[in-house]
């Protein structure tokens, strides 16, 4: 399947909101050294159908933008897999890579009151107290995160995202944040990215309210697509069918750290 053109036309956008954006034939590099750490903020996107790329072409202009942003992580990311390659046939092979996420547009609304007995809070400018609660938010995305990835992490949220736009959706248990659901919407498409429930609260409809609540204020402010991501055949991916969203494409990403002796600029 290929990818959807609308949210290839976000993706592009939201790479051009980091520092340093390269355009290429198949994709964009983005490179930023106010976040070396985050792999999302330095990387390689091959977003455009291209069967005869090569890992070569892609680190012919990656390497160079991680060597100038300190980053210590070469990370490559496929969109577009609607034609295997050379790249993503060598990449594939090398070991490190997380499970597949998959692209789901929202094809229908469920109906009002998804959620039970979730509030839901809309949040645009954020205090210190939720800057604090979000960055504790991000260790239940599973992988091993230091300190400083956090601080890095929350930081490109606060100073990049936030002003172009970004609102969260937050549910609320007896008055304590439970979760919440982010939504940036760039030309006409909303993204929800980040659904996160606190394990206290889990099995509670927190994850449902929050999205359904972002999907509708997306549309409502008129965006014509809602998509989000999810891993491939797990749990969170059968939660949002249910929700009215439909798997497009697979996205297949690689990490890996770049090599001490690399040099650098």
């Amino acid at each position: 399947m290929t990818l959807p053109e609308a949210v290839r036309t976000f993706w592009y956008a939201a790479i051009d909101l980091g520092q340093r954006t390269a355009r290429t034939p198949w994709g964009a590099v983005a490179s930023d050294d106010r976040y070396p750490l985050v792999w999302d903020a330095n990387n390689a996107t091959v977003l455009e159908a291209a069967g005869g790329l090569t890992s070569a072409q892609i680190r012919a202009a990656l390497t160079p933008a991680l060597r100038k942003a300190s980053a210590p992580y070469e990370h490559i990311e496929f969109w577009d897999t609607s034609e295997t390659g050379p790249a993503l046939e060598e990449l594939r092979t090398i070991g490190e890579r997380p499970d597949p996420d998959v692209v789901m547009v929202l094809e229908r609304l469920v109906p009002p009151g998804a959620g039970g007995r979730v509030q839901i809070r809309e949040v645009t400018r954020p205090d210190l107290s939720f800057w604090s609660w979000y960055r504790e938010s991000l260790r239940e995305f599973g992988s091993a995160q230091s300190e400083e990835l956090l601080d890095q992490m929350t930081a490109r949220t606060a100073d990049v995202f936030l002003p172009a736009g970004m609102r969260f959706y937050v549910g609320l248990l007896g008055g304590a944040r439970a979760g919440y659901a982010s939504l940036l919407s760039l030309g006409g498409v909303g993204y929800l990215d980040n659904v996160v429930t606190m394990p206290e609260f889990r099995r509670r409809g927190v994850a449902t309210a929050t999205v359904t609540a972002a999907a509708r204020a997306s549309l409502a402010s008129g965006d014509r697509t809602v998509f989000l991501l999810a891993e491939r055949d797990g749990e969170p991916q059968h939660l949002y069918e249910r929700l009215g969203f439909q798997a497009r494409t697979p996205i297949e990403s690689f990490t890996r750290q770049v090599a001490e002796d690399q040099p650098r600029d």
